[in-house]
């Protein structure tokens, strides 16, 4: 088939199609794509900065990423301060001018300096970094009621606005309308079956459940009824039956996956232990007394460890707070339970006013007893070998046994139970990475990062592990003593051993533990709960003030992989 010649265009049909106008067409195109950021801004998503810390470390606010100078340790240091300045002398009035000087790293608890020169001026503090950016998509465009544990942006009911300025705050969205909710342990609990009549009358005469005169009053703190001895009695009750499920009294909240490795905080990377201190304190991991077939790559500091032989022994953690003040002349040091400390809180800084020293952020809240922990490591085994992964929480230690193609787990101690086994591809000779979690009380288990599904077969009732003294939830036994513990049989080398804990949620600063939720209202709560403003001070969101679910960071990027910032939230 033939094509013919194109035909030449002639001037007069060249006037019927001039050439199109360039700048119209520039101009057309700015306004579509201004008219399109803002269709989306109003309709579906917008983006957020977080100026502060309470959702740390999780997502953060103004920081440094600090290097311990001991251990190696990589953590961020909250530096709003520094940034926009303090004013917990005058809240409300003018802020003072802060400097960071120094930290105290989560890891080897080392309490760091920066050094300063003749000036005073701190010449190796680390720069300021940003707080995160978050793309946040709006009701409109999804699910309106978040799901438990996601996390939403908010305006503050107290100040939606100051000063022309919207207050917006970000937490996870931890209880709902109708649930009425106990802090405790760490753990947060939820029942629905209590009710709140307004007319009830107590025996002083007076309303129990009083009603604000203005209905969006209702998220305010005095209308979630505080301790209510009706709330506290079921509590109690409940407490005494090991909180079961389904018998109308409270019930533990359990994270999803998502959440539990986003809430991961360091207790302890083996790999980073620091030098200077080798030798002078025993190391946190140690093969067991008797222990003959376990031998440590290193005497004062081991980092890798290898078994061989047919009889299950066992190498163990100790929480070792050492003390750096005095490295020469305490010569030792004793055990203590794993507390919720966390590195982000640990800024020391300075007024430039006056040069007086402010302490840590650190305060008595995080020195409670933290009992969720997930342990996490490498193990290198021959044909025939297992690893088992034991946490200790109360008066019970749950282990994970893998090996031969399959995992196992159970508890022992008061009430022994094992909860089953599933198909693993820990078989025959291999490299594995091993990671158990006893979070929630709920067991969890991966391998090379997958998880092993026993989905609700892992659980156990969480009262069934506090001691019967009730003096208090932790024993030296286990908590204390052997907190966690890696035991083998056959040949295997256990390496790259991390220790991490839950995140810890504290009751509060104003000391009340259980709280009733107004229907059309949010528990809002932060995830570095030792330093958070949230529900648990001010009061609950109201659902009309819910900007929406806060879902990916987009900003700060990095080079460097340790410090990128970007991805989903979880």
């Amino acid at each position: 088939m033939s094509v013919s010649a194109p035909a030449v265009a002639t001037a007069s049909e060249k006037k019927k199609h001039p050439h199109p106008d360039r700048t119209r067409e520039t101009i057309e195109t700015i306004v579509f794509v201004v008219v399109l950021v803002l269709l989306l801004k109003l309709f579906v998503t917008e983006a957020f900065v977080i100026p502060t810390g309470s959702m740390a470390e999780t997502l953060y606010g103004y920081q440094k990423i600090v290097t311990c100078e001991k251990c190696g340790h990589e953590f961020p240091v909250n530096s709003h301060d520094e940034v926009e300045g303090a004013n917990d002398a005058n809240p409300g009035g003018p802020r003072r001018a802060v400097d960071m000087i120094g930290y105290t790293c989560p890891n080897c608890r080392y309490p760091g300096r920066y050094k300063a020169d003749a000036k005073g001026t701190h010449i190796d503090s680390p720069p300021n970094n940003t707080g995160d950016r978050v793309l946040v998509l709006k009701p409109i465009f999804h699910l309106k009621e978040p799901n438990r544990g996601d996390v939403v942006v908010f305006k503050y009911p107290q100040a939606p606005q100051e000063r022309q300025i919207a207050q917006n705050y970000i937490k996870r969205a931890m209880a709902f309308g109708g649930e009425t909710v106990a802090i405790h342990l760490g753990d947060i609990y939820v029942t629905r079956y209590l009710d709140y009549p307004a007319d009830e009358i107590g025996p002083d005469g007076f309303l129990l459940y009083p009603r604000p005169e203005d209905p969006l009053d209702l998220w305010k703190p005095p209308y979630m009824y505080p301790n209510n001895q009706k709330a506290l009695d079921l509590f109690d009750k409940s407490r005494a039956a090991a909180f079961p499920m389904g018998q109308g009294g409270f019930e533990i909240v359990r994270k999803g996956l998502d959440q539990i490795l986003a809430d991961r905080r360091i207790v302890w990377d083996n790999d980073q232990q620091p030098m200077e201190l080798a030798g002078k304190f025993p190391p946190r991991w140690f093969p067991v007394p008797g222990a003959k077939n376990w031998n440590g790559d290193n005497e004062n500091m081991p980092k890798n460890f290898t078994h061989k032989g047919n009889d299950l022994e066992w190498i163990r953690y100790r929480h070792l707070i050492y003390p750096w003040e005095f490295p020469d002349t305490a010569k030792e040091v004793k055990p203590t339970y794993v507390d919720n400390m966390l590195g982000y809180n640990s800024e020391v800084g300075r007024y430039r006013d006056t040069g007086a020293p402010t302490p840590p952020r650190s305060t008595e809240a995080e020195k409670e007893w933290v009992g969720d922990l997930i342990l996490e490591a490498e193990a290198v085994m021959d044909a025939g070998s297992e690893v088992t992964l034991e946490l200790s929480k109360g008066v019970n230690r749950f282990q994970a046994t893998f090996g031969n193609g399959t995992v196992k787990l159970a508890s022992i101690g008061p009430g022994a139970k094992e909860f089953g086994s599933r198909p693993c591809k820990v078989n025959g000779a291999g490299t594995y990475r091993l990671r158990f979690a006893n979070v929630d009380c709920r067991l969890h288990v991966w391998v090379d990062d997958r998880l092993v599904d026993f989905g609700t077969d892992g659980d156990y009732l969480p009262g069934s592990t506090v001691p019967p003294n009730g003096t208090n939830a932790w024993t030296q036994e286990n908590d204390v003593d052997a907190p966690a513990s890696i035991g083998a049989k056959g040949t295997a080398t256990v390496r790259a051993i991390k220790l991490h804990r839950d995140v810890f949620y504290t009751h509060g600063m104003n000391g009340a533990y259980v709280y009733y939720v107004q229907p059309g209202h949010y528990l809002c709560l932060g995830d570095n709960s030792a330093q958070s403003s949230d529900s648990r001070t001010w009061g609950t969101v109201p659902e009309r003030l819910m900007l929406g679910k806060a879902v990916f960071v987009f900003w700060p990027f990095y080079f460097s992989a340790s410090k990128n910032r970007i991805g989903f939230i979880k």
